[in-house]
């Protein structure tokens, strides 16, 4: 008979081997690069991930100690600025600790860079984990913010003005020599309790001229704001509110309840024309103003001290001038305006 070879000869043992170890081969290569891959994408995530957390910590304590550090300047004394920024900025840290440095890159400004660091350690630097692999161990991260502080020229208030004048006779003598000379006063007002009325028989207050929604040199404005408020530009004339009564809007009824809780933005005129609704003041600037008392209507007053200050047809509020530093939005005067102890604080980086 005929002898027949195979179409296909088997593939001998010892070449499969040969093959299959060809493949382990390059799977182990292909493993160990991956791996590599997979751990700087690791270290990537990660180490990158925990840095911008830092970073966001960083900025809220530079925010937190540009804020404060300014409102301290606007209230007349920067005090220990180092320590407040030093507190703030570690104070927001997970790790209670960062460093710190403040700066006065303006006369009404403050610039706080916050830095990263270790626990008890005096050297910046944020510690990596997985990049140490690559020889990376530390990485400098920082945050800065800038605040600035100042009289208002434009703000949003309760509806109300005052005359200048009521604002100076709070001031002692060398406080008003002062002002009439720089524009602005140290220290604070007097805290004794003047009676801002505003009803048909109130006088005009001493020094002040009798103008006005009447001659108490106080009166109401119209609302134009959100609520029981006017937006107020001291580049613009204002408009007066008449009535005997605290301001008719419906919101303004709510105020009350909280009206004595802090000193409130109030917005001082140097001049008026008209009377009532036809009134129209002209603006110079903002004081602060601490309700203590108020009687809007026929009845009893409310924490009027002594109550004998207003009774009958009297219609006032009670209260004194104080510096109050505000965070509400508003915008910073820019000019040479006088600063009457109302201040706005703003972040400005």
């Amino acid at each position: 008979m005929w002898g027949l070879k195979p179409r296909y000869p088997e593939l001998s043992p010892k070449g499969a081997n040969k093959n299959a170890g060809n493949e382990d081969g390059a799977a182990s290569v292909f493993v160990a690069i991956l791996l590599v891959v997979l751990l700087g994408v690791t270290a990537l995530v990660v180490d990158v991930g925990a840095a911008y957390a830092e970073k966001s910590q960083l900025q809220n304590g530079a925010d937190a100690a540009a804020l404060a550090i300014a409102r301290d300047c606007a209230e007349g004394d920067c005090g220990a600025f180092e320590a407040t920024g030093s507190a703030l900025a570690s104070g927001n840290a997970n790790d209670a600790t960062s460093g710190s440095t403040v700066t006065f890159p303006g006369e009404a400004t403050v610039r706080v860079v916050a830095v990263a660091r270790e626990p008890g350690s005096a050297t910046d630097g944020f510690s990596l984990f997985f990049a140490q692999v690559f020889g990376i161990n530390a990485a400098n991260i920082g945050a800065a913010a800038e605040a600035s502080w100042g009289p208002p020229s434009e703000a949003n208030t309760l509806p109300w003005t005052a005359h200048q004048c009521v604002f100076k006779n709070s001031l002692s003598a060398s406080q008003l020599t002062e002002f009439n000379s720089t524009g602005t006063f140290s220290g604070d007002p007097s805290t004794e309790l003047m009676l801002l009325r505003y009803d048909t028989n109130a006088s005009a207050p001493d020094g002040c001229p009798a103008d006005g929604y009447q001659p108490g040199g106080f009166g109401w404005l119209e609302t134009t704001g959100d609520g029981c408020s006017a937006d107020i530009d001291l580049d613009a004339t204002t408009d007066g509110q008449p009535g005997n009564h605290f301001p008719n809007d419906p919101d303004c009824d709510t105020v009350l309840a909280t009206i004595m809780d802090e000193p409130a933005l109030i917005p001082l005129y140097s001049a008026v024309d008209g009377t009532g609704e036809n009134a129209e003041y002209t603006l110079i600037g903002f004081g602060a103003f601490q309700v203590t008392g108020y009687k809007f209507s026929g009845g009893a007053g409310v924490n009027i001290s002594p109550t004998s200050a207003c009774t009958g047809n009297c219609r006032a509020l009670q209260g004194y001038f104080a510096r109050f530093v505000s965070l509400e939005e508003g915008i910073i005067s820019t000019d040479d305006g006088p600063n009457f102890g109302g201040s706005l604080v703003a972040l400005t980086e």
